[in-house]
């Protein structure tokens, strides 16, 4: 055997020296090679990985320290962190920029309230700082409020503007309402799922699982709730350690470090106001994203350039001169938004008539395409509040509420001819089962 082995590898040596068999030879070598180098590469990729997830560990470790929140890295944060520096780095290079316009305001109300600075990134998860950003479900502005939350916090709604979209406001109210949440669960990582899921959604999720901590609640969670923490933790990473990757600001249209606040005295529309400042109407609508018809009415507090204050002050008495030479009908602001069910009858012309609004105004308000409407169908409408009290007392008494001391959605719903608790929360897009005393919601008719 040892013999047939020797002769075997003399008649390979010849092979080699007197044929072409060293193309044989080299062909093996190559396969080894291959592998080789195939092992290499993957142990390579790997260590990469490892090594990288060492860095995200020790930068938000680093952030971590620094904060009350929980910042800390796990395995479910890497992929939203890949995905801002990835597919989504524009989406980060345009918050960069936007930054220098909102965060000194968010800084400065949340510091007033005492709460962590962190919570600013909070606008980027739910409006990629966007003040007219806008649900499929309604939610609205940067920090993206539902009608009624909005409500309970002071944000008006009428048909020429959404104080929900104007930052300074729609921020007081998100730091009012971070306190409160913070009051009810008492921990930062359940305050952002409260924000996100409805704070009697997360109450009930916890009361079934039988814990307070977040991470052993996240499998319970439905998946937008369960991925909102760690976005949370993605969006602080990146826009902390961006430039560690290469990431770089975009560049605004508009100098959004010099801006001023201006008392408007008299109503004024946006082609009015820009003819006197000679500042495009974009520039205009850019920073007063609540105003909704280009209209700003009596006492209006506009953010503008700075030097277009200065020079409007500086020429107050000719500015006003020439608003009141413009015929421009006064808007009232005293409007109320109610909720409409369409019963059997009725058509849009009724509808206005009865309530003193227009068609288009009906269709503009419910982004209606036809006058067709279906029985049960709910529309938006913004009435005047010197509407004839009787219409007003018999509106009342058929679909509106005074939520009283005491009172629970169970007990409305067996007040009022035991309609569903399911349906009053619909109709009044209702976010958790607590009501507040005072609180005015709708009730289906019949």
């Amino acid at each position: 055997m040892f013999m047939k082995m020797k002769y075997t590898l003399v008649a390979l040596f010849f092979l080699c020296v007197f044929t072409n068999a060293e193309e044989i030879i080299d062909s093996c070598a190559t396969d080894i090679i291959t592998d080789i180098d195939s092992t290499n590469q993957y142990l390579k990729i790997e260590n990469q990985n490892i090594n990288q997830e060492n860095t995200y560990k020790k930068r938000l470790f680093l952030l971590d320290e620094k904060t009350p929140m929980d910042l800390q890295y796990n395995e479910k944060v890497k992929p939203f962190i890949e995905n801002y520096l990835g597919v989504n780095v524009k989406l980060i290079e345009r918050m960069l920029a936007l930054q220098e316009l909102y965060f000194p305001l968010f800084e400065q109300t949340l510091d007033k309230y005492g709460l962590p600075m962190e919570l600013k990134y909070l606008a980027i998860v739910e409006s990629a700082l966007n003040p007219k950003a806008k649900s499929s479900s309604g939610a609205t502005g940067l920090w993206q409020f539902m009608y009624l939350t909005g409500k309970q916090y002071d944000l008006r709604v009428t048909s020429y503007m959404d104080e929900r979209q104007d930052p300074y406001k729609s921020t007081e109210a998100a730091c009012k309402y971070f306190v409160k949440l913070y009051e009810m669960f008492g921990d930062w990582n359940l305050v952002l799922a409260a924000y996100n899921g409805g704070p009697g959604y997360l109450q009930r999720k916890i009361n079934s699982v039988g814990t307070y901590n977040f991470w052993d609640l996240h499998p319970h969670l439905r998946r937008e709730t369960r991925n909102y923490i760690p976005t949370f933790i993605a969006v602080n990473y990146v826009m902390n350690f961006y430039d560690n990757h290469g990431v770089l600001p975009a560049k605004n249209s508009v100098n959004v470090l010099s801006v001023d606040t201006l008392n408007i005295k008299k109503q004024v529309d946006v082609a009015t106001l820009s003819k006197i400042l000679c500042v495009n109407k974009e520039t205009i609508n850019y920073f007063n994203p609540a105003y909704k018809k280009d209209i700003f009415p009596k006492n209006a507090i506009l953010i503008l350039p700075d030097f277009a204050v200065v020079d409007f002050l500086d020429n107050a008495e000719a500015n006003y001169v020439f608003i009141e030479a413009v015929d421009n009908k006064e808007i009232l602001i005293n409007e109320e938004r109610i909720v409409y069910q369409v019963e059997r009858g009725d058509y849009l012309g009724k509808i206005a008539r009865n309530y003193g609004v227009q068609v288009f105004e009906l269709k503009k308000w419910n982004n209606l395409r036809s006058t067709k409407l279906n029985i049960g169908q709910e529309l938006v409408l913004y009435v005047k509040e010197d509407l004839d009290n009787n219409k007003k007392n018999e509106r009342k008494s058929k679909n509106e509420y005074v939520v009283q001391k005491g009172d629970t959605l169970w007990e409305i719903a067996k007040k009022h001819n035991g309609v569903s608790i399911w349906k009053i929360k619909s109709l009044n897009n209702l976010e958790t089962d607590k009501l507040m005393p005072g609180t005015k919601i709708l009730l289906p008719k019949g």
